[in-house]
């Protein structure tokens, strides 16, 4: 039974983790066919933009073929959105590396630098003329809780990396590799992902109740969609951009809608994506703790 069960969560694991994310990702890919008929487009438009020839290409294929292999297009469909899934899976993690990169360990530390002298030389010149502090003063304490949500929201856009687990939650780990050095006389590394996979072998082999593996498949879901989005952002741009002539007036009037909509949906997996994997490891963390204090809890 727990075999089988294993199986089931494996296959919505793959479900959720790449299929789903390779369709969402074809279908973005294709959604410009229904906005454009692309047999009225140029041909010289067509040489000059590779969205509107692969498009071209694209609704070729589905009217000559549709009709007599219709079953095998949509096999090909299937088996190609589950190869997407794998491409969006294995590039959303580039992407991360690379903005956490980019940002939190560049601009994100230089920009805060930066408002730091600020703040300390607009406090130096409002002490030349009062010996109280402008950090202490009621106005900037005031102006501080107004820009708070401002400020927050701006941090969960331009920042990629997040906690591994809760920041409370860090005695716990440095107990678990306490207890688990002092039990196996044996030096395990303070890593982060070896004390996870640590807690995932104990979960697994313990039966232990966790919700850690339905936390590790919304993220990666949340973290491809993130991908996908940002994608899509970029993608209509461009698309609208180079098709604005062959668009009705209609879709014309809300393409600043629709690339908005990409940019909102992006920074929402985006911020759940953090937020799953905070939680994940929040998770499996609590698990560990609470396997190697079994006894202690039962005895209370």
């Amino acid at each position: 039974m727990d075999e089988f069960l294993s199986k089931i969560e494996n296959f919505v694991f793959d479900i959720l983790g790449l299929v789903l994310p390779g369709f969402i990702f074809l279908g973005i890919l294709i959604i410009p066919l229904a906005l454009v008929d692309v047999s009225k487009i140029s041909c010289n438009d067509l040489d000059n933009s590779y969205i509107l020839s692969e498009l071209s290409t694209i609704s070729s294929l589905f009217k000559n073929y549709w009709d007599e292999k219709s079953n095998l297009i949509t096999l090909l469909v299937i088996i190609l959105a589950y190869l997407l899934g794998h491409f969006v899976k294995v590039f959303s993690i580039i992407k991360y590396e690379i903005l956490v990169s980019f940002f939190d360990k560049s601009i994100n530390k230089a920009a805060s630098y930066i408002f730091e002298k600020i703040k300390k030389f607009f406090n130096w010149l409002f002490q030349l003329f009062t010996p109280q502090s402008l950090f202490s003063t009621k106005f900037y304490l005031w102006l501080k809780d107004i820009f708070k949500p401002f400020k927050n929201t701006l941090s969960k856009v331009f920042t990629f990396e997040s906690e591994s687990y809760y920041k409370e939650n860090g005695t716990l780990r440095t107990e678990c590799i306490n207890i688990i050095n002092s039990r196996l006389n044996t030096n395990y590394p303070d890593k982060w992902y070896s004390l996870y996979k640590f807690s995932t072998v104990i979960t697994n082999q313990e039966g232990i109740k966790s919700m850690s593996a339905f936390f590790l498949a919304k993220y990666n879901l949340y973290r491809s969609l993130a991908f996908i989005f940002m994608f899509a952002t970029f993608y209509f741009h461009f698309f609208f951009y180079a098709s604005a002539k062959y668009i009705s007036l209609e879709i014309n009037k809300v393409t600043s809608l629709i690339s908005l909509t990409t940019f909102l949906l992006w920074f929402t997996f985006h911020y759940k994506y953090k937020r799953y994997w905070t939680l994940c490891g929040n998770e499996t963390l609590v698990s560990l703790y609470y396997f190697l204090n079994k006894k202690k809890v039962n005895e209370t």
